[in-house]
């Protein structure tokens, strides 16, 4: 009742007395501001904590909505239009604490790797604005690593494909802005299915301050992303969850136990690479997408593996586990919001 009161009071005008605090409902923004053609929602923050960042918000034109975001300690992460092109949601980060923007004007052309979003796999070459080439793979996007130092985007192998003489089929990847590719990533760095039975492989991630990156599990823009803060083993009983493009987010279940383990042994069989499966249903372009663990109230979660298959006639999600596959890439897991 009290946190309902506090949104309530902060929705009629910006105050900065007003204290709302972390989100009431688990993934879930509050509200803290309406006016001005402004509307300011918090999660695991103040209303307080944002006030400096509203501000400069208010004052800047639309179009450098994200520097003056930067300008007061947030990492601004994507936009998307909104009322029919009539405003923007803008989503920033700081810490571990999320906040989302909406105003009028001419959304900025700002957007970048995140777990969970969707991406492109082609044979030919991918062009931004452009229809994709035909025989175009959908899948999605896992967890940021880095690999000696440079950072890189974790999906499937299987989305690349794997041809006889061990090169990737489909090595050219994008980021995928509904209904063109979007974002242009380049050529599959690594391939582990290529040396290993391991469904994983590693593609570019964008640079520069319009084209972030960072180790959260996107959830559009009308609920804060999950802050990855390490990764967990994939335990027989433990709770999971997944989000992929086609199911979309927080797909949730538990690793299969007892004589359900069978189906690992099946699906990794037929698939040929090393999986644990779950209760959980996937759908095609759901390959590649982040298997993370059930998320804190603080709202992060720990990478637990990469979706790799549907298994079975109840369409059962199976993963690859995330610890093999950092091995087998010799890379680090990127931790979001101070590790």
């Amino acid at each position: 009742m009290r946190t309902a009161v506090t949104s309530i009071l902060c929705a009629i005008a910006w105050s900065l007395t007003c204290a709302g605090t972390a989100s009431a409902q688990l993934g879930e923004y509050d509200l803290c501001a309406n006016g001005k053609a402004q509307i300011v929602a918090v999660s695991n923050a103040t209303c307080q904590d944002v006030a400096a960042a509203a501000t400069a918000v208010a004052a800047a034109p639309a179009g450098q909505t994200p520097a003056a975001l930067r300008a007061a300690g947030w990492k601004p992460l994507r936009s998307e239009v909104s009322d029919g092109g009539r405003s923007f949601d803008l989503v920033a980060i700081r810490g571990r604490s999320a906040l989302r923007i909406r105003r009028s004007g001419t959304a900025p052309d700002l957007d970048g790797w995140m777990a969970g979003r969707e991406l492109l796999f082609a044979r030919g070459t991918l062009v931004g604005g452009a229809r994709p080439p035909k025989g175009t793979v959908l899948c999605t996007s896992a967890f940021l690593v880095s690999l000696r130092g440079h950072p890189g985007g974790l999906s499937a192998a299987h989305c690349g494909g794997t041809r006889s003489d061990g090169t990737t089929h489909r090595r050219n990847a994008a980021l995928r802005r509904p209904p063109q590719p979007g974002i242009v990533l380049g050529r599959v760095q690594r391939n582990l299915a290529r040396t290993r039975p391991l469904d994983a492989l590693v593609v570019p991630v964008p640079s520069g301050a319009t084209r972030p990156s960072a180790n959260v599990v996107d959830r559009g823009v009308s609920r804060p992303p999950w802050f990855v803060i390490g990764s967990a083993r994939s335990e027989p009983g433990r709770r999971v969850c997944y989000s992929g493009r086609t199911s979309g987010i927080d797909q949730c279940g538990a690793i299969l136990v007892g004589r359900d383990r069978a189906t690992d042994r099946l699906a990794s069989r037929i698939g040929r690479t090393r999986v644990v499966c779950t209760s959980i249903p996937a759908r095609q372009g759901d390959s590649g997408g982040p298997v993370y663990t059930r998320p804190t109230f603080g709202g992060t979660v720990r990478a637990v593996g990469i979706t790799t298959l549907v298994f079975g006639l109840f369409q059962t999600m199976c993963f690859t586990p995330i610890g093999p596959v950092l091995d087998g890439l010799n890379a680090t897991l990127v931790t979001a919001g101070g590790g």
